[in-house]
C-alpha cells in the first residue's frame, strides 16, 4: 500500500514537473517577443533612458524617463501619468509629448508615465508622500488612458510573463486595498499563473462592462490631487489603439462628474485617418511624433493656459 502511494507521488510530482517546464518554456517564448518589442522601442529612445520590471517585488525604475523642468517660471508644471504612449515610447525625448507640452506651453512637465502601467500605478504614485516632495506643485494633472488600462488592472502577479510590473487593487466594502501575494512561492508557480490568470482575465471583462475598479481608482486619484494641488485641473486623454474600443458615453459623463475635463483624441483627429501609418510607429502600436503634432496644439490651445 506504502509502495504504491509513493509511486502514484513520484508520478504526480514527474507529471507537474513536465507540466510547470512546458508552461515555462511557453512563457519564455512570450517573454522573449514581449522584451525584443520593448528593446526596439529602447533603441529610439534618449541612450541614458532604462527600466526595470521585477516580479513580485517592490517597482525600483533605474530611471524614470526624461522630466523638463523650467527654472525659474512663474507657472506652475504639469504632471503627466500614464504608460508606455504617455511616457514616449520610440520616440527620443523631445518628440515624447512632455517634452513637446512644455516647449509649447512654457510650463515645467514632470513625466510619471511608465510602460506597461495603467490607472493602478498613477494611484499607487499618489499614495507616496515621497511623489509630493518630488512634485510638490501642479495647475494640470494628465492621465493618458488606453483601452488596455482596464486589462492591466488584474492581470499583474499573475502574468505568465517572466518580468512584469507588479502592483493590484480590489475593493472591498467600497474601499481601494493593495492586493498582497499570500504565498510567494505559489505565485511563482507558471502552471498557478496560467491558471489563476484566466480567473483574472474574466474579471477584466467583467471591468470592461461596468468600470468599477477602474473608477474607484480614478475618483481617488482625482481626490488626491485636488487635496495637494487645490485649483489644479485634472485631465484625462483617451488615446485610441487601432482597434478603436473607445470608454461609451455614459462613462465620459461619469468622468466628468468626477471634475475630469476628459479629451477624446478621435475627436481631435476626426477628420484625418488616424489608422494611418505614419501617426504609428513601426511594427508596433504606439504614437509617432506626427500623431503628437497634430494632437497636442488643439489640447494646449483649449485646455491649457
Amino acid at each position: 500500500m506504502f509502495k504504491k502511494f509513493v509511486i502514484n507521488t513520484v508520478v504526480v510530482i514527474i507529471l507537474l514537473c513536465f507540466a510547470e517546464l512546458l508552461c515555462f518554456n511557453t512563457a519564455k517564448k512570450e517573454n522573449d517577443v514581449f522584451k525584443s518589442k520593448t528593446d526596439k522601442l529602447a533603441a529610439n529612445n534618449s541612450k541614458s533612458y532604462k527600466t526595470k520590471y521585477t516580479i513580485l517585488s517592490d517597482f525600483k525604475p533605474i530611471l524614470w524617463r526624461k522630466s523638463f523642468i523650467i527654472e525659474n517660471s512663474d507657472k506652475k508644471p504639469i504632471i503627466w501619468f500614464g504608460c508606455s504612449f504617455a511616457e514616449g515610447a520610440g520616440l527620443s525625448d523631445t518628440q515624447a509629448p512632455c517634452g513637446k507640452i512644455s516647449k509649447m506651453t512654457g510650463r515645467s512637465c514632470i513625466n510619471r508615465a511608465k510602460g506597461a502601467t495603467g490607472t493602478q500605478f498613477m494611484y499607487y504614485q499618489l499614495t507616496k508622500e515621497d511623489f509630493f516632495k518630488q512634485a510638490p506643485q501642479a495647475d494640470y494633472v494628465i492621465y493618458t488612458f488606453i483601452w488596455h488600462h482596464l486589462r492591466r488592472l488584474y492581470n499583474y502577479q499573475i502574468n505568465p510573463l517572466v518580468d512584469m510590473f507588479n502592483v493590484r487593487y480590489k475593493l472591498l466594502n467600497g474601499n481601494l486595498i493593495e492586493v498582497k501575494p499570500f504565498f510567494k512561492p505559489f505565485y511563482s508557480s507558471f502552471i498557478i499563473k496560467r491558471f489563476l490568470n484566466k480567473i483574472e482575465l474574466k474579471k477584466s471583462e467583467e471591468e470592461e462592462k461596468d468600470f468599477k475598479l477602474f473608477n474607484a481608482l480614478i475618483k481617488e486619484s482625482v481626490r488626491i490631487t485636488s487635496e495637494k494641488y487645490p485649483a489644479s485641473k485634472f485631465i484625462m486623454i483617451e488615446f485610441p489603439d487601432l482597434s478603436n474600443r473607445e470608454l461609451p458615453d455614459y462613462e465620459i459623463k461619469n468622468l466628468e462628474k468626477m471634475g475630469i475635463t476628459v479629451i477624446r483624441v478621435n475627436d481631435i483627429v476626426k477628420n484625418t485617418d488616424f489608422t494611418d501609418k505614419k501617426y504609428w510607429l513601426e511594427d508596433n502600436i504606439h504614437p509617432s511624433e506626427e500623431a503628437w503634432n497634430i494632437i497636442l496644439p488643439e489640447i494646449t490651445a483649449k485646455y491649457i493656459k
